[in-house]
């Protein structure tokens, strides 16, 4: 790739700017060096810089016209709407590409038929996928144990998912998770979630709605291997796929991104716009949290969120505890504005599943799939923030905006709302639209 900007942008005004694009490693490791400097050198002439993050993603192309196309819809907006851009505007564009995934993420995947899998279905190359996935995060020997034991299998029985199951979160899960501070699940924790990936009631699961979207239940799950209960090792698989991209997200912001940004408040007079989506939310969230900027950023906002609701708060469900993005709060200008929506499949019904931490306290009967305490930011909103956060419909875009005054520092936007009968954010991708555009002019625009 040619170092420097990958694109010019024309603005209103006849005018150009660049779009760089800053590719990361796994481990965080700029691979985009050259461009880097040269983005470096160009702040100096910069208004304002809005980086963007992608969450989940199948190619370098992909996240582009993602970008391109968000970017495009807020300048078109802008001519919509005759937004006036400040004297001196000279934006600069930033998009971040992470290694994400190379395929859809495992709650794009529709509900699972009985038995396993015809062996000549798309869902087999998926499986074998997700297998060589998780099993690349661990030494060969490791990975031999784990693939032993799950490769092939449609069913294991309680013991064998119980050794799969330590495996796989002492190497994708052994540390505490930074959005809520809570442990990594205990083994048995976790075959209760699990069982519940799997589409099934178990003993300790009561008045939780059944989460058959994953998978439903089968004879031989229900039967079990012996007379007792089994586990699908696509259950496990899709959940430490879930863990390993969190960890790759938190990963690529401390390490890739939080320089990037700690240079541009420091060095430059540049407002400063953070953007995430879904992991790339976590990307975002932990680069400015791992700094200490000499000046805040000035805006922040985050799409369909998928890290904890209780990270901003000051003391997670009674535990003492603050959450781990609390630091955010002191170091963007504006409010920090997120959105959420009950039409967000994955972050409604899956996140709090695959992401449930160790036990903190709560009655059994919410030990497994409680949304108030293990859901996702983006599925259900912040949760421990009191007056420092309201919860506001939809803006019709260029009838009504945000109030950023009263001393909150978290708006969030009900995406649920319907305008002009359809809901603002339809689903867990719907996140380019006219909602969204005018979710960042109200914190950005100067007029």
């Amino acid at each position: 790739m040619t170092a420097g900007p990958f694109q010019q942008i024309r603005l209103d005004d006849g005018s150009t700017t660049d779009l760089f694009i800053l590719r990361y490693g796994a481990n965080g490791q700029l691979l985009s060096p050259q461009t880097a400097e040269i983005l470096r050198n160009s702040l100096v002439d910069s208004s304002d810089v809005f980086i963007f993050s992608h969450g989940w993603n199948n190619t370098f192309s992909t996240a582009l016209e993602r970008y391109r196309g968000f970017i495009l819809g807020y300048q078109e907006q802008r001519r919509k709407f005759g937004i006036r851009a400040a004297a001196g505007y000279r934006p600069t564009l930033v998009g971040v590409v992470w290694p994400s995934t190379s395929y859809v993420m495992p709650w794009e995947m529709g509900p699972k038929i009985s038995g396993a899998p015809d062996a000549s279905s798309a869902e087999v190359n998926l499986d074998e996928e997700l297998l060589r996935f998780v099993t690349d995060a661990v030494d060969p020997e490791t990975g031999g144990r784990l693939s032993r034991l799950i490769d092939g299998r449609a069913a294991l029985d309680r013991g064998e998912a119980r050794q799969a199951a330590q495996i796989t979160l002492n190497v994708l899960w052994s540390e505490t998770d930074p959005d809520a501070g809570t442990a990594p699940p205990e083994t048995e924790e976790f075959l209760t979630t699990w069982a519940q990936l799997d589409g099934r009631d178990t003993p300790s699961r009561i008045g939780v709605d059944n989460f058959g979207t994953v998978r439903a239940p089968n004879a031989q799950s229900e039967a079990g291997v012996a007379g007792g209960y089994s586990f699908d090792p696509r259950g496990l698989l899709r959940a430490a796929t879930v863990w390993k991209m969190k960890n790759r997200a938190g990963v690529v912001g401390v390490t890739g991104v939080g320089p990037l940004i700690q240079h541009i408040l420091r060095h430059s007079g540049a407002r400063l716009h953070l953007i995430g989506h879904s992991f790339g939310a976590r990307v975002v969230l932990a680069a400015l949290a791992s700094q200490a900027p000499s000046r805040p950023a000035h805006s922040m906002l985050l799409l369909q969120a998928a890290v904890n609701r209780w990270c901003f708060a000051q003391d997670v469900a009674g535990t003492g505890r603050s959450g781990g993005y609390r630091p955010v709060l002191e170091r963007v200008e504006k409010p920090v504005l997120t959105t959420f929506s009950s039409y967000d499949g994955p972050l409604t019904h899956f996140f709090h599943l695959a992401l449930r931490g160790r036990h903190l306290g709560e009655p059994s009967t919410a030990a497994v799939g409680d949304p108030h305490l293990y859901g996702a930011l983006g599925g259900f909103g912040p949760a421990g923030l009191g007056d420092l956060s309201s919860t506001e419909p939809a803006a019709i875009p260029g009838a009504q905006g945000y109030d950023f005054d009263g001393g909150r520092r978290v708006i969030v936007i009900d995406g649920g709302t319907r305008i002009e009968g359809k809901p603002a954010i339809s689903g867990h991708g719907d996140i380019s639209n006219a909602t969204t555009w005018w979710a960042l002019h109200c914190l950005t625009r100067t007029d």
